[in-house]
């Protein structure tokens, strides 16, 4: 049987008038469908821009910190900060660093306030903020407000926004797998080992008997920065704008800063971990040497 040719072969003849023109209409109905819906989620303020907006606002919001004195009181509004960021080429002495909360760009779409999810940084502070601004609590669940915190004495962060349930900072050994505990976008490593990261964790996650953090995790204390020093200075006041190194309880690791970039919506920031960094001398250096500040920044010694 011979071949025929369709006169329908060529684009413009294979549909009928009537039915490219129902095309059209569909595809106009079909825009317009997609701009009422654009209009109902900017109205709701559900549109990425708009969320995005709301997190910088919440994140950024001014924080009032606690009196400047001379020495840090338990419910005090508090930051803080590396006492100084030895990093190659990069002059840090105006850059005021201070350990803050970011939250990942996966986790806008579902919340714009600080929560679980959100990870620990060191990043620029220009201001005290609510993403970089702790209250200091009692680490015995007992309230001290208005109390002396003393070298030794256990205390925990508790995030400044977060007054129905608040938010504690903590960290966590490994799992008997050998996993982390927690988990980050990135993480750093000393000696080809992923240090311990920092998290967040609910109180109500901690307060109940079987809960699933447990409350020793969210506990630090202070030690002097010079470890001659340090058996005689226990239980002395902990002074403010000073060097000191921050331990977390449960591990005895340092809270520590690490000299690795990460990008992150709020711009370019340090890592952060618990791990201990010390010289031959058996001496903590830069990562691990902080200062509580109560107001107002200072220039230590290194």
């Amino acid at each position: 049987m011979p071949c025929t040719v369709s006169n329908f072969e060529s684009g413009s003849n294979r549909y009928r008038p009537n039915v490219r023109i129902g095309n059209w209409f569909e595809d106009i109905c079909l825009e317009e469908d997609k701009i009422v819906s654009f209009r109902k989620m900017r109205d709701r303020g559900e549109l990425l821009v708009e969320k995005a907006r709301t997190l910088f606002d919440n994140f950024q919001k001014e924080v009032q910190l606690a009196a400047p004195k001379h020495d840090i009181t338990i419910g005090a509004t508090i930051q803080l900060m590396p006492i100084y960021m030895n990093i190659l080429d990069m002059d840090t002495s105006e850059l005021h660093p201070a350990l803050s909360v970011v939250i990942n760009e996966h986790a806008i779409r579902t919340s714009q306030t600080i929560n679980e999810d959100c990870e620990l940084t060191v990043a620029p502070s220009e201001r005290p903020c609510v993403r970089n601004s702790y209250r200091i609590v009692s680490g015995d669940d007992h309230d001290r407000t208005g109390e002396k915190l003393k070298y030794g004495q256990r205390f925990r962060l508790e995030c400044v926004e977060s007054p129905d349930d608040p938010i504690l900072l903590y960290s966590a050994p490994k799992l008997n797998n050998l996993s982390q505990a927690i988990n980050t976008t990135f993480n750093s490593a000393k000696y080809g080992e992923i240090n311990l990261p920092l998290g967040l964790v609910h109180r109500s996650k901690i307060m109940c008997r079987d809960g699933d953090i447990p409350s020793a995790f969210t506990n630090w204390f202070c030690m002097h920065v010079d470890p001659h020093k340090r058996f005689e200075s226990e239980g002395e006041t902990l002074p403010s704008n000073s060097p000191l190194v921050i331990v977390h309880a449960a591990t005895n690791r340092n809270l520590a800063a690490e000299n690795v970039v990460t990008q992150t919506l709020f711009g370019p920031e340090f890592l952060v971990s618990v791990q201990n960094y010390r010289n031959v001398y058996k001496r903590e250096i830069w990562k691990n040497v902080w200062m509580i500040s109560n107001g107002h920044h200072t220039h230590a010694a290194h």
